[in-house]
């Protein structure tokens, strides 16, 4: 579990950290599938007698949805950098 917050967090970092060059997209992208890799992995192989707490699941996926709108975020931004970008060539 402890690897899985981990990552989250590292995701989160690298999400907000992120240049906005497509490299820097395409690396956010493959942070969060690992991420899902980690998390549907650990639900496929833990002990269904001793399941994960629901409120450290229910962390790892706010943790998700926060690395989602990040990436979103960042999108939107880079859209706006482009725009004002032409916009500040054509004057």
């Amino acid at each position: 579990m402890s690897t899985i917050a981990s990552t989250t967090s590292t995701a989160a970092s690298t999400a907000s950290t992120s240049s906005t060059s497509s490299t820097a997209t395409s690396s956010a992208t493959s942070t969060e599938n690992e991420f899902l890799t980690l998390l549907t992995t650990e639900l496929t192989h833990q002990d269904p007698l001793n399941a994960m707490d629901a409120s450290t699941f229910t962390n790892q996926l706010v943790s998700y949805a926060g690395l989602e709108q990040q990436i979103s975020s960042n999108s939107k931004l880079d859209g706006i950098t482009s725009l004002l970008t032409s916009l500040s060539a054509k004057v």
